[in-house]
């Protein structure tokens, strides 16, 4: 039988979740932060891509030729086509991870193709989760992100789905004006827009049964990367922890999981107790994940 998806309350969905968190401090006030290591992130290298490219079609009307690069990783394959550059890397000390950097014009796109068995479901937020023949989240590509010092009025980066095995990153080819100019725009800028996104197949780095406040408690560490790769990241989380500990698969730990994906992120480790009552996920994060 397929593990569920962690629908019961899409991230996209829990705007309001995210502010009754901040309101009541749902452990903001303890949260351990992991600092990023920027060694682990990979430098674009224009017009180029790291992976040799497996085929191409000839430019017509002076359009550039169609490049192919591959991610590999386990048992998932995803081919990525764009007529701009893309860089694929690998970071040797993270097992099951790949960071994808697109260079696109505006008005530019990139497809994803999942060439291994399975699925890609497009996320709300732009998170896409890899399912396998019977629906079972077996990786999560994060949302796409442009540069750290992207403007406000950058081109908008979407994602969406072309059919069951195909996705689509786009850059818009117009950009909102800084005071806002409802459907109208004005002409984005010429330069290239750096997008990356993130595929990885591992979830989480421990889980660790043991004594807190009333009863058992299980200390779930999540690898650094799916703490922010949205809707599609909760899912594989998800799948993950109930394939490995089976009692996590109720309704209370996962509202106290996605409690802690949406309010607490970067916590060191999420401590879902079994024993805490049902009390729904809007109740659950007004108790700061502890329902009592």
């Amino acid at each position: 039988m397929p593990i569920r998806r962690a629908a019961t309350a899409p991230l996209a969905a829990c705007a309001a979740l995210a502010v009754l968190l901040t309101v009541s401090g749902c452990g903001l006030a303890d949260r351990a932060t992991r600092a990023d290591d920027p060694s682990q992130e990979p430098t674009p290298t224009a017009g180029r891509s790291s992976a040799a490219p497996e085929q191409s079609e000839p430019s017509a009307a002076g359009r550039p030729e169609l490049r192919t690069s591959t991610v590999t990783l386990d048992e998932v394959v995803l081919r990525v086509d764009s007529r701009e550059a893309a860089v694929v890397a690998a970071d040797v000390d993270v097992p099951g991870l790949r960071t994808v950097t697109l260079s696109l014009a505006p008005g530019g796109s990139a497809d994803l193709t999942l060439t291994s068995p399975g699925t890609l479901d497009v996320d709300p937020d732009g998170s896409i989760a890899v399912l396998d023949d019977g629906g079972t989240p077996v990786a999560a590509i994060g949302p796409p992100a442009p540069p750290s010092d992207a403007e406000d009025d950058a081109p908008r980066i979407e994602v969406s789905d072309t059919d069951a095995t195909h996705a689509r990153v786009e850059v818009d080819d117009r950009v909102r004006s800084a005071q806002g100019s409802g459907s109208g725009g004005k002409a984005a800028p010429a330069g290239p827009v750096e997008v990356t996104f993130v595929v990885g197949t591992h979830a989480i780095e421990s889980t660790t049964w043991g004594e807190n406040e009333g009863g058992r408690s299980l200390a779930v560490d999540p690898t650094d990367w799916v703490r922010h790769a949205g809707e599609a990241g909760l899912d594989l989380i998800r799948a993950q922890l109930v394939a490995a500990e089976p009692e996590a698969d109720s309704d209370t730990m996962e509202h106290q999981l996605v409690c802690h994906a949406v309010g607490a992120p970067d916590k060191n480790t999420w401590n879902l107790e079994p024993w805490r009552p049902d009390v729904g996920l809007i109740l659950t994060a007004g108790a700061h994940c502890n329902p009592v």
